[in-house]
C-alpha cells in the first residue's frame, strides 16, 4: 500500500510538473494575492488599531491564514472526485479497481498527490507571506493540530463526494454546498463576528470556523481560548466525516460495478 501511495503521489506530481504555464501561472496568482492583501491591510491598519486589538494580528495575517486553511479545505473536498472524474474520463477507472488493492484504498491513493501539491502550496503561501510582506507566522504544535484535524474532515466529505460521482458522473451538490458555506460563513476573509447574529450561530458549528480560531492563534505563537474544545471538536467531527465517507465510497463503487457502470462517464 505504502508503495502505490508513493506511485500515486509521484504521478501526480510529474503531470503537475510537466504542465509549466499552469505552474508559473500559479506561482504568479501566489505573488498577486499576497500584494493583495498587503495592501487591503494597509487600508484596514489605515482605518485604526481596532482589528489588530481586537484579533490579535494585522489584517494581512489573519487572511493568508484563512486562505491557507480553505485551500486545504478545497483540496479535501476535490481531490478525490477529481481523482475518481480524471479516470472516468480516460477509460482507466474499471482497470484502476480492477486491481488487488478495495476499490475505496484506491480512490484515496489517487487523491492523495493533490492533498501533497495543496500543502506543498500553504507552505509556499506562508514563506511567501513572510518573505514579501513581512508577516511574522510560525508553525506551532497547535496550528500543525488544526491543521490536520481540519483536512481530515474535509476529506472525510471528499471521500462521499467521490462516492457521489462514481454512480452519478456529473452533478455532486455535496463539495458544492459545503466549500461554499465554509467559505462565506467560516471567517475566512472577515471575522465571524462581523456577520448577523442568526448566521453567527450557523458558523459557530463549522469546523472552519473552530479550525480558522486555533490556526490563527497558533500561528502567531499563541494559543487560542478554548483551543482545547477545538480541537476536541475537530477530532470529533473528523472522525465521524471519514467514517460516513468512507460508507458513502464504498456504497457508490459497489453500486457502480453492480450496475455495469465503471467504464462510462
Amino acid at each position: 500500500m505504502l508503495t502505490s501511495a508513493l506511485a500515486f503521489v509521484r504521478r501526480e506530481l510529474a503531470t503537475y510538473a510537466s504542465y509549466r504555464a499552469k505552474l508559473a501561472l500559479g506561482l504568479a496568482s501566489l505573488v498577486l494575492s499576497l500584494v493583495t492583501f498587503s495592501f487591503v491591510g494597509r487600508v484596514v491598519a489605515g482605518a485604526g488599531r481596532g482589528f489588530v486589538e481586537q484579533y490579535g494580528m494585522s489584517y494581512s495575517s489573519f487572511a493568508v491564514v484563512g486562505i491557507f486553511v480553505h485551500s486545504l479545505a478545497v483540496s479535501g473536498l476535490h481531490s478525490f472526485r477529481s481523482a475518481v472524474r480524471r479516470e472516468q474520463l480516460q477509460g482507466t477507472l474499471e482497470l484502476l479497481l480492477t486491481t488487488r488493492l478495495p476499490s475505496p484504498v484506491l480512490v484515496v491513493l489517487a487523491g492523495a498527490g493533490e492533498l501533497v501539491i495543496t500543502v506543498l502550496g500553504g507552505a509556499a503561501l506562508m514563506a511567501g507571506g513572510a518573505a514579501l510582506i513581512g508577516l511574522d507566522l510560525r508553525l506551532s504544535p497547535s496550528l500543525a493540530g488544526a491543521l490536520v484535524l481540519y483536512l481530515l474532515v474535509m476529506c472525510g466529505v471528499g471521500l462521499a463526494s467521490a462516492g457521489v460521482i462514481m454512480v452519478s458522473k456529473e452533478g455532486e451538490p455535496i463539495s458544492w454546498a459545503v466549500s461554499g458555506a465554509t467559505g462565506l460563513l467560516g471567517g475566512v476573509y472577515f471575522p465571524v463576528d462581523m456577520l448577523p447574529g442568526w448566521l453567527q450561530a450557523g458558523a459557530r458549528v463549522l469546523p472552519t470556523t473552530h479550525a480558522l480560531a486555533v490556526a490563527r492563534y497558533g500561528a502567531e505563537g499563541t494559543t487560542a481560548p478554548g483551543s482545547s474544545g477545538s480541537l476536541l471538536f475537530l477530532a470529533v467531527s473528523a472522525a465521524a466525516s471519514l467514517v460516513v465517507g468512507l460508507a458513502v465510497l464504498e456504497w457508490g463503487c459497489r453500486r457502480a460495478r453492480n450496475a455495469g457502470t465503471l467504464g462510462q462517464y
